[in-house]
């Protein structure tokens, strides 16, 4: 079989590391897989006639069945399900949890408003971010102020217990090209959450807004300009991204771990595939 990319390095991940990834990756090829196989030509051809008559080929929406399912799949849930598998099985951090709930949450009128006012300020560029300012803003309002309203509730993507000094990582995680306004919501989110914490008895979360990759390579060539308003990306202000990301989950190497492993697992699945299409070309 031709070898579509290359191993990393040498890092390989623990055995108990790579059974609870697997666990994960099963799950995203058992269901397209198995709507893709259940693909019945006479019936799309009566539902879909004239895609049907454009493209007169079973093959092709087999596999088309099989790509939308699979992408759906994992647009919605891989990057969080692997750091939950990944940190899990690291004995220097906590439980992991994914769409995690912070709930009864209650924030200040003072903080609710300066943290609008720090939003609107980066957002007109009438200020550079800061993390550590902004925290320090909001914390100042929230405990001059102890008339509070319920917020409701947060969620995070992932949430890792005593990520840092007893201290939760509550992380926000988007693909590295988000738009303005998921940006801005999520810069929002974390001041919110740090402000709903600070005047709790919990330890308030190491919020971080995460890219699980970087398709610049280096920081310094990172240039997607929609994101850099509300964070100072190249200095990974309040991120954590890429290799920070997931070796502060696993330790120094998961990234390249999990590459390898993927890669590993991918001819296992490109097998599958293939049988299901009847097609060694694949």
């Amino acid at each position: 079989m031709e070898q579509r990319f290359d191993h990393i390095g040498d890092h390989e991940l623990d055995a108990a590391t790579k059974e609870e990834l697997r666990a994960v990756t099963n799950g995203f090829f058992e269901r397209p897989l198995e709507k893709a196989e259940q693909f019945d030509w006479d019936e799309f051809k009566r539902n879909e006639a004239f895609k049907a008559i454009m493209m007169p080929s079973p093959l092709f929406w087999v596999l088309a069945n099989f790509e939308r399912s699979f992408t759906q799949k994992l647009g919605q849930q891989m990057y969080e399900a692997f750091g939950q598998a990944v940190a899990e099985t690291n004995d220097a951090v906590g439980s992991a949890a994914t769409q995690h709930a912070c709930t009864d949450l209650h924030l200040s009128h003072a903080a609710e408003n300066r943290i609008e006012t720090i939003i609107a300020e980066l957002a007109d560029g009438d200020r550079e971010p800061d993390w550590q300012q902004e925290q320090a803003e909001i914390t100042d309002g929230a405990a001059a102020d102890t008339d509070r309203k319920s917020i409701g509730k947060i969620t995070w993507d992932l949430w890792v217990e005593d990520f840092e000094n007893g201290r939760p990582l509550a992380a926000e995680i988007k693909t590295p090209k988000p738009n303005r306004d998921q940006t801005m919501e999520s810069k929002r989110q974390m001041l919110k959450t740090v402000a709903a914490y600070s005047h709790r008895e919990e330890p308030t979360p190491i919020c971080r807004y995460v890219f699980p990759f970087n398709p610049y390579g280096s920081l310094a060539d990172y240039e997607w300009w929609p994101p850099q308003a509300f964070f100072d990306v190249q200095a990974s202000d309040g991120m954590l991204i890429a290799e920070d990301f997931w070796d502060a989950l696993g330790g120094p190497g998961t990234m390249d771990g999990l590459f390898n492993f993927l890669l590993e697992e991918s001819e296992d699945n490109i097998e599958k595939l293939q049988a299901l299409a009847g097609d060694k070309t694949l």
